[in-house]
């Protein structure tokens, strides 16, 4: 009897340490495998995606290139499969020029991102844009690679 209440025990203090390990930012299993499989990244807001400003835009500019526009909608589709159709997109610049202008551009970048979710079936209502200027860097805004990687607009999972 003791032995027994032993084993299970120690099979719930198992399934606890694997199940706290396994933190899948309130999706299932499939969803997280395929976040992670498309570059996603758990973070404190949620799963994440990072699209770098020089793969979807030229300097300066909001309008998506052509051929990215694909890569998007791919995604788009990927993400309606799973289920996963509450989606928070924020615009991201460096530091150079002016604030006021940094915002607008960030919130530009955003809704073009978004545009694309949207016209492949993604409700409104389902969709956050968020244009952060300069105002939350990857990294210092030191050199020309480093102001490169702190624009994007990062894509994010609303569990």
């Amino acid at each position: 009897m003791l032995k027994k209440t032993a084993v299970i025990c120690l099979i719930f203090t198992l399934s606890s340490i694997l199940s706290a390990c396994m933190n899948l930012g309130h999706l299932n299993y499939k969803q997280a495998k395929m976040l992670k499989k498309e570059g996603f990244v758990l973070t404190q807001e949620g799963w994440t995606l990072a699209l770098p400003e020089r793969l979807l835009f030229n300097f300066d500019d909001y309008e998506i290139k052509h051929y990215q526009q694909n890569k998007l909608m791919t995604l788009s589709s990927q993400l309606h499969q799973y289920n996963l159709e509450k989606v928070k997109f924020v615009g991201h610049t460096d530091n150079i020029g002016q604030a006021s202008y940094n915002q607008q551009l960030s919130e530009k970048r955003a809704q073009s991102v978004a545009d694309i979710f949207l016209a492949q079936g993604f409700k409104a209502n389902n969709i956050q844009i968020i244009g952060r200027g300069s105002d939350a860097p990857l990294v210092d805004n030191d050199t020309e690679e480093h102001r490169a990687q702190n624009r994007r607009v990062n894509i994010t999972i609303i569990p």
